[in-house]
């Protein structure tokens, strides 16, 4: 909080604060990471969505300071599709995107997009990769029509 108060934030820390704060949409590229963001990434959020600069004050979620925000999580896995199923090995992706979706993107007020996965890219050919691509490609130039998830039934 005295950090926004006073504009005392470090300067790389600034300059991520910044360019979230001008984005329309954020996007995470990202391997899921023992069922969650790498820590890198996790590290960042805890410097960058500060107390005061993005949320506080009752200034949350729907009342986030982000509001009108978009963000979308574009992750590769080392399992299968079936594996991020209910009933697979690992349980349903969007129980586990939940945390990272609800309480990191909405909790600041960002809308968020469906999620961008692909499954296993380890075991994918060259003509599966590159469907892939083509498809991200297309839904990318039109990403601003999406409609947000609800998360969890929020």
């Amino acid at each position: 909080m005295h950090a926004t108060e006073v504009a005392g934030f470090a300067l790389d820390i600034e300059a991520e604060q910044q360019k979230v704060e001008w984005c329309d949409l954020m996007i995470w590229q990202f391997p899921l990471w023992w069922f969650t963001v790498p820590g890198i990434l996790k590290g960042w959020v805890d410097r960058v969505f500060a107390m005061g600069r993005f949320y506080g004050n009752n200034r949350c979620y729907e009342a986030g300071m982000l509001k009108g925000k978009k963000a979308l999580l574009s992750l590769t896995t080392g399992g299968s599709e079936d594996s991020y199923r209910k009933d697979g090995l690992h349980g349903d992706l969007e129980g586990i995107l939940k945390p990272v979706h609800r309480g990191m993107l909405e909790f600041v007020g960002f809308s968020v997009l469906a999620p961008e996965v692909v499954y296993a890219p380890v075991r994918q050919g060259i003509e599966e990769r590159e469907r892939v691509l083509t498809a991200w490609g297309a839904r990318l130039s039109r990403v601003f029509e999406e409609a947000p998830i609800l998360v969890g039934g929020y």
